[in-house]
């Protein structure tokens, strides 16, 4: 479709930038091109054939410029109804056609006919010009034939059943059709073809009755029959029509009008058959939602303006939006399809780069994380992880090992062999299993595992655990402890504190409290923050001796990750290092009593260039080797060195330079 610019304008309301709104047509996916910066030459995809009218492109310019898009034609008047029309089931399609006369020739508007040139349209004085204007206004094209020469009263949209002909421009020359060719006849004429897209006839505007028409068909199999070869080869442009059937209705209508307001002609009679318009998509979307995913900033307002552009009808209900779309707009579907419309008709260079919150990068699971940190601490301090069955025997005697009193056990129904099962209710029965394993192989037992608990047979009613034992040997033996180290209670005190730093959490707290499956003098529960979070203790020998393992010390500890994930972080606290001394020299002075031991310090600092208050008395000597009337005081002088020099030659330096002070003086120096 050839669109003169000139008019878009005019509907815009404003200068139009050809290079911008070809980049806006291009990320549309629509083939555009300007053939000279009067027209541009359109072809829309099915689904955006609204782009392909002066009206539907508008539309969306004015939207993008932040003006509400101008009022789509609708049926603009009602036409005497009277013509005959019948269409086959078969055929894919709609038709709508009239009969109208013109008096005399029909003269445009000034603009009007200036836009036609300027799309190459070679205006003829008849109906085709009208005819002409409408296709550019609305991208449905139409046809025309004399009245005279056939039967506008037995019109019928169907299939040719035998291979026929049909008269294209010029008049006198006859294309063949195959079979099953989709056609409007006129009695035993064929007056259309429909998928063809031939200039109208300029029928002379002498008051004859003169049938116009305009079709439209299902874009999917006018695709399919193009692609299968059913579909007759083309003359002049492929029909491609608007996305509902009503697309051809409301063409005929505007037709009538313009017969009537710029023609002083007449509508005899019309009439239409074929496919109604199937029931609109209803989309419901929350207001706020919606813009957000488009641009955070953007308004209701703005975004109501864009999707009415596209061709969707939206009411706001509350804080909530009803979209009503077209059916043949199979790609609006959902809310993040609408989004996208509005996007691209706001202009994909318009989307901000940063994706809304809701689709940013999920957000770190701080639940794996804890896991993570805690199974890396254990590793790092040479502990083994395991894995457990989840299902014990109800006979067993450890099944009821670190299950807390108040749990409802959970029993599990299945075939023959799974009979008589419960779901643990701890990870300590089979970690015990496992450790008394590991004790009678290699003497030592240090394993822990990570694992789900159920809390109930409710789905997903579960926690997360962390569970260690610890026993035997710590450390093998060696030439300097021939007797190997075997582990005490405050190797598990030690774990549960790198494991209360790895979690973020203060130093825990062991309150004694009785366990059945411990030594009462050494069963605790753990406590951070005030908060219970978990069980310690040593297995009693009763217990012990179930794992094949009597007379060993076997320490015990399990975390419920639920309650220690709950509680807020502990910043860690972070002790500066004290700083480091300042370089100093000494010396020492012998000086009269009647000289004040400030003026000594001060002569210090000057010669050995150092602040006052940096210059102390260290050392005060009377008598002895001193001279009688005379004192001894040794000095610290502590100075900053910015050089990067040996801070040995520093310090002689200035320590001479101070000794040559006191000496001026007549002060005896070392």
């Amino acid at each position: 479709m050839r669109i003169p610019l000139a008019w878009l304008e005019r509907e815009c309301g404003g200068r139009v930038d050809r290079e911008e709104l070809l980049d806006i047509l291009h990320a549309s996916g629509v083939r555009a091109s300007l053939d000279s910066d009067q027209v541009m030459d359109v072809e829309p995809p099915p689904e955006l054939v609204h782009l392909g009218s002066v009206c539907g492109l508008a539309a969306e310019i004015r939207a993008r410029n932040g003006a509400m898009p101008s009022a789509p034609l609708g049926p603009l008047q009602s036409l005497p109804a009277g013509l005959a029309v019948t269409a086959d089931e078969r055929v894919p399609g709609r038709i709508a056609a009239a009969v109208v006369t013109l008096p005399g020739t029909v003269g445009l508007p000034a603009a009007a006919a200036d836009w036609l040139r300027t799309a190459g349209v070679r205006l003829t004085g008849t109906v085709a010009d009208l005819m002409a204007y409408v296709a550019l206004e609305t991208g449905q094209p139409l046809g025309s034939a004399d009245g005279h020469v056939l039967d506008p009263t037995g019109l019928r949209l169907g299939t040719a059943d035998k291979a026929e002909s049909v008269a294209y421009d010029p008049p006198d020359r006859t294309r063949p059709l195959p079979a099953g060719t989709w056609t409007l006849s006129a009695g035993e004429r064929v007056v259309a073809v429909l998928g063809w897209d031939v200039p109208p006839t300029a029928v002379p505007a002498d008051g004859r009755a003169t049938l116009v028409w305009s079709w439209w068909l299902d874009p999917a199999e006018l695709r399919r029959a193009h692609a299968t070869g059913a579909a007759p080869d083309m003359v002049g442009v492929r029909g491609v029509r608007g996305h509902d059937p009503g697309s051809c209705d409301r063409a005929v209508a505007r037709l009538g009008e313009l017969i009537t307001d710029w023609a002083g002609g007449s509508v005899t009679a019309w009439g239409h058959a074929g496919r109604a318009a199937a029931a609109p998509r209803v989309l419901r979307a929350d207001a706020e939602e919606l813009c957000r995913l488009v641009d955070p900033e953007l308004d209701l307002t703005t975004l109501t303006s864009l999707l009415a552009a596209g061709g969707a009808a939206v009411r706001a209900e509350g804080g909530r939006l009803r979209v009503t779309v077209d059916a043949a707009r199979s790609d609006l579907d959902c809310v993040p399809a609408l989004a996208g419309e509005a996007a691209r008709v706001r202009g994909y260079r318009t989307v901000s780069p940063r994706l809304p919150p809701s689709s940013a990068g999920p957000w770190p699971d701080r639940e794996r994380l804890l896991r993570e940190a805690l199974a890396g601490t254990a590793l790092r301090r040479g502990l083994q992880q395991v894995l457990t069955p989840v299902l014990l025997r109800s006979s067993e005697p450890l099944s009821q090992v670190g299950t807390l009193p108040e749990a409802e056990p959970v029993t599990v129904h299945g075939r023959a062999g799974l009979r008589d099962m419960r779901v643990r209710g701890s990870l300590l029965p089979g970690l015990l299993t496992a450790a008394g394993r590991s004790l009678r192989r290699t003497g030592a037992a240090q394993v822990f595992e990570l694992g789900q608990i159920p809390l109930s047979a409710s789905y997903r009613d579960e926690t997360w655990s962390f569970a260690v034992v610890l026993g035997g040997a710590s450390t093998p033996a060696s030439l300097v402890d021939p007797q190997p180290r075997t582990v005490g209670f405050a190797d598990l005190t030690g774990l549960l504190h790198a494991v209360a730093r790895a979690a973020g959490q203060e130093a825990p707290e062991l309150s004694p409290r009785p366990h059945a499956h411990f030594v009462g003098g050494a069963s605790y529960m753990i406590r951070v923050q005030g908060v219970t979070v978990g069980r310690a203790g040593l297995l009693s020998d009763d217990t012990a001796a179930l794992v094949d393992a009597a007379g060993e010390r076997l320490f015990c500890a399990e975390l419920d990750l639920t309650a220690l994930g709950g509680l807020p972080t502990v910043p860690v606290t972070v002790r500066l290092p004290e700083p480091l001394p300042l370089p100093a020299f000494n010396v020492t002075v012998v000086v009269p009593d009647a000289v004040s031991a400030a003026d000594v310090l001060q002569v210090v600092a000057e010669a050995g260039r150092t602040q006052r208050r940096l210059v102390t008395v260290k050392d005060l000597l009377k008598g002895g080797r001193v001279p009688v009337g005379h004192i001894s005081l040794t000095v610290r002088a502590e100075f900053t060195c910015q050089d990067a020099g040996p801070l040995r030659a520093e310090r002689r330096r200035r320590r001479e330079a101070a000794l040559r002070a006191l000496g001026e003086r007549g002060w005896s120096g070392q």
